[in-house]
Formats: C-alpha cells, sequence, structure tokens
C-alpha cells in the first residue's frame, strides 16, 4: 500500500559485553503480514520485546506510521496499537478468560466504581468468536485450560487490544503462535490475520516451520547471529533459500539423517499388551526394540500422548500390562519410571520439563546426579564438566553454562531438556514433540543427535512435532485413531510410508 506501519533503523541491543542484535533494519508494510525467521538466538524475540515497549534498544530509532515511535512499556506500546502474543504466554492463571482478556482494560466495563462482569463476559466471548474460537467459556480460569487453549486466549487479547485503539493501523507481533495449536486452529488463526492484513493492518509472524512461513506471508525477513541476513518476496520463497539464509550454508538433502537409520535389534525392550484408560485409548498393544524409532502417528484426542502418559509414569493405566525387558511393571511416577531407564522430554518444556530458575548445568545434571557424584557427595566439577561437553554437542547459544534456562530462547532451552534426558542414560527416551520451537538448523542436528543414541542401542518412542519428521525419523510407525491403534507402516530407510498413506489411517 506504500506506507509502512513500522520502521526500524539501525536497531542493536547490547547486555553488558553480550551484543544481540547489531544495525536491524526492516519495514513492517500496511495491508502485509511479515515472517521474521532466523536460528533460535538470532535475536528474533528480543527485536519484537523492544518494539513491544517490554526492553528499550541501545542504539536505532522506530517510526510508526511516519512519527517517532519509543515506547517504554507494553501499556505505551497498545496505545499506539501494537499488540504481542508472547512465545511462552503471560496469562494469569487464577484469573479468568475473560479477566485476561481485559486486564487492565477493566474500566471498560466500570460504572461508579463497579465492574459489571456479566457484560466483561460477554465481550469476551465475543473476542474469542471474533477469533473463531467457540468452546472456551469467558467465565472459566485460564489454568484450568489446556495450553493450546491458553494460547487462543492469548491471541483474542491481543487481537482485541489493537483493534480497539482506535488507530488508523495496527501492528500484531506473533511470536511462534502455531507451536501448541493443531492444523484446524492454526487455519483459523491464519483466516484472522488474512482479514486484519486486509483491513490494512500489518502482522509479523515468527515460526519456525518454513511451511508455514512460505504459505501465510507477503515476505519475509532473516535474521543471523543479531543481524539482517536477508529478505525474500512471496515469488521469492523457497525452504532452500530460506534455510541457507538462516543457518549460512545450504541443505545437506538428507534432513533426517536416513542414512544413519539403524535395524532394530531382536530384543524386546518394552511391550505393552492390551494396555487401557477409560475415555483415552483401548487395548493397545505393541512392542518397541532396542535402538528402534518407533513413531506414534494420530490427530489430537486419538490417544497417542495418554499411552505415552502411562508408560512414563505421569498417569495409570486402568487396566492391561507392561513388560519392560520381560519384567512386568507398572510405574507410579515419573522419577519412578526414571529408576527403570524411561525418561521422557514433555511436550510443554517450559512448565515440565526444566527449572527455569535453575542453571543450565543444574538442569542437565538433575535427572542423573549418579554421574557427577562420588560416595553420595556431587561434583560441581564434574556438573560444569558434562555441561560444557553437552552444550557444545547441542549447539547451545549461551553465554555460559551458568546461564539460568529462563534466559534462553525457546529452541536453546529445548536443547538443554534434550541434553538433560540423553545424559540419564536412559534404556527407552519418549520424545514429545523434540523440535517443537527448534530452528531447521538446531533440528537437524536433533535428528542426528536421536540418530545417534539409536546406534548405541537406546530406544524411542516418537510423537513428531510434523507427520514428515514422524515419518522420516521412525523405524516403524503405529496410527492411532479415536482411542485405538488402526494401522502399522514399516519405515526403513528405503520404505517410508507417504503422508497420504498415513493419514488415511488416521481420519
Amino acid at each position: 500500500m506504500g506506507m509502512n506501519v513500522l520502521s526500524v533503523h539501525g536497531i542493536g541491543k547490547v547486555y553488558g559485553t553480550n551484543r544481540v542484535l547489531e544495525d536491524i533494519n526492516i519495514d513492517f508494510p500496511l495491508g502485509e503480514i511479515v515472517g521474521l525467521i532466523g536460528e533460535n538466538g538470532a535475536g528474533k524475540s528480543t527485536l519484537l520485546k523492544i518494539i513491544n515497549g517490554v526492553i528499550s534498544a541501545t542504539e536505532g530509532t522506530m517510526e510508526f506510521c511516519g512519527q517517532p515511535y519509543e515506547p517504554r512499556s507494553i501499556l505505551q506500546s497498545n496505545q499506539h496499537g501494537v499488540g504481542m502474543v508472547f512465545q511462552e504466554q503471560s496469562m494469569v492463571g487464577n484469573l479468568s478468560v475473560a479477566q485476561n482478556i481485559y486486564l487492565g482494560r477493566e474500566k471498560l466495563f466500570k460504572k461508579h466504581g463497579i465492574v459489571n462482569w456479566g457484560k466483561m463476559n460477554e465481550a469476551a466471548k465475543a473476542a474469542l468468536t471474533e477469533i473463531g474460537v467457540d468452546n472456551i467459556n469467558p467465565r472459566s480460569k485460564t489454568r484450568a485450560l489446556s495450553f493450546a487453549d491458553r494460547q487462543m486466549v492469548e491471541i483474542a487479547k491481543v487481537f482485541n487490544i489493537v483493534q480497539n485503539t482506535g488507530n488508523a493501523a495496527s501492528l500484531v507481533l506473533l511470536d511462534e503462535p502455531t507451536t501448541v495449536l493443531s492444523d484446524e486452529e492454526i487455519q483459523k488463526l491464519f483466516r484472522q490475520m488474512r482479514r486484519m492484513a486486509e483491513e490494512g493492518n500489518c502482522i509479523v509472524f515468527i515460526s519456525h516451520r518454513l511451511d508455514e512461513v512460505m504459505e501465510i506471508c507477503d515476505r519475509v525477513y532473516v535474521l543471523k547471529d543479531g543481524r539482517n541476513s536477508g529478505m525474500l518476496t512471496k515469488p521469492e520463497f523457497s525452504s532452500d533459500r530460506l534455510y541457507e539464509y538462516m543457518v549460512g550454508r545450504s541443505t545437506t538433502g538428507e534432513y533426517y539423517h536416513t542414512s544413519e537409520q539403524t535395524q532394530p535389534g531382536s530384543e524386546v525392550v518394552l511391550e505393552v499388551k492390551n494396555l487401557s484408560r477409560f475415555g483415552l485409548f483401548k487395548n493397545y498393544s505393541f512392542q518397541v526394540h532396542k535402538g528402534e524409532v518407533l513413531g506414534l502417528a494420530g490427530v489430537e484426542g486419538s490417544g497417542k500422548e495418554d499411552v505415552c502418559a502411562v508408560i512414563c509414569g505421569d498417569e495409570e493405566a486402568d487396566s492391561g500390562e507392561m513388560f519392560l525387558e520381560g519384567r512386568k511393571v507398572s510405574f507410579k511416577s515419573p522419577s519412578h519410571a526414571l529408576k527403570n531407564g524411561i525418561i521422557s522430554v514433555p511436550k510443554e518444556r517450559r512448565d515440565e520439563g526444566i527449572v527455569q530458575t535453575l542453571t543450565i548445568s543444574d538442569n542437565i545434571a538433575m535427572s542423573n546426579y549418579g554421574k557427577s557424584s562420588s560416595h553420595g557427595v556431587i561434583s560441581e566439577k564434574k556438573i560444569r564438566a558434562q555441561a560444557e561437553e553437552w552444550v557444545k554437542t547441542m549447539g547451545v547459544k549461551c553465554t555460559s553454562i551458568r546461564d539460568h534456562l529462563n534466559e534462553l530462547s525457546g529452541g536453546n532451552a529445548q536443547k538443554v531438556v534434550l541434553a538433560r534426558t540423553v545424559n540419564a542414560d536412559p534404556k527407552l527416551l519418549i520424545l514429545n514433540h523434540p523440535t517443537r520451537g527448534v530452528d531447521v538448523g538446531a533440528k537437524e542436528e536433533i535428528y542426528s543427535i536421536i540418530r545417534g543414541i539409536t546406534q548405541k542401542g537406546v530406544s524411542v518412542i516418537l510423537i513428531g512435532d510434523t507427520l514428515d519428521e514422524c515419518i522420516g525419523l521412525s523405524s516403524r510407525l503405529i496410527v492411532m485413531k479415536d482411542g485405538l491403534i488402526n494401522g502399522e507402516f514399516d519405515c526403513s530407510p528405503d520404505h517410508k510410508p507417504s503422508q497420504v498413506e498415513v493419514i488415511q489411517k488416521m481420519m
């Protein structure tokens, strides 16, 4: 449309001696959806926080609709028409959905100092309906919602804020909003993004899923090591070009390291027989062999995540049996499963997989302090040494192993989670969306690590972030539908099933 909602000129950010952004120049035009991509630690989230007033830039200037723009708080950015959906969410758990959507804007429903909660609930319902959500009660406490539903509430809140500022144009910043959403929810979100762009606003979209970026964006800016790396418009999009801009090299052409896939051994590590949990899954029976990657595929509610929760001790089955290396087992807790050699990488890493206030080294050590102790005394030297080794192996971007987890980007935190679980020397590793929120370069590294641990005889149960990932990494694939096993595929290197074949069993 010939005008920019926002322009950033020479933006830089320095923390002490650590420079995270340098000379960033980006235009965000009216009526466009602008993609912002880069490896973990490239500076994407930092740039968005500067735009949203969470932090201040060290140098550089910004213009909003042609006027100087220097927000000092989220409230100031909201008043300009800038809103942000944060990667790790910002909901207040003990408040209702409606109270979260209108947090700080309660005066809209006040009369004589009294809040009309009924009108607030009605308005919240309308805000949710506006983005295609009709299954969330505005009176519900947000802590009672699933992670995905909380994300939809967050999106509804931000869209509502920017649409009601009265400004001619708005800017919506979406930091990895799709990581926990179903395909249906993603398409609902995309429709609302397109509608808002068509109304003369600008949407900024961060995602590590390049297929999503190419589907929804009009242009894409790439950051690498805190600098501009390149910009492509829609006619120029290709996953190979975006990848090369992000990581500084071309893709290997063997994304899932299929040539490194090993033939599973004959030894059965885990066997489940007629395992059932009322209302979730029924009569699941399968085996996991030594060194095998067993993929579990299915839509939301198919039972794949619920059976993994039973295997790793998060939940108890109502009936059925489990055998670990031929020995009948039943786990009362994840720590009980861990003592028997089973550990899980959880889907919600920030809530379940790490302790954010502890250091990288402490997080890596926590699942196996035996490695770093002698006669019951923990050796700080050993903890530091193993952390240094894993940080190097995983390519974790940090200033030191003494960094706390809440200082890392989401993708780097995920690498630490994976390092912690592999460091525990498991017999069976359950990977629940192990690459969620991780950039494409780091994904390749994680895939190589998975191949390496299976070559050492570790068995893996995998719930992939995408169906393609699940097929590409698996030795064998079980398809689940409505709580029942509905099919099985051999996934040997020269015999991978197509996505269409698998989807036919899923739907």
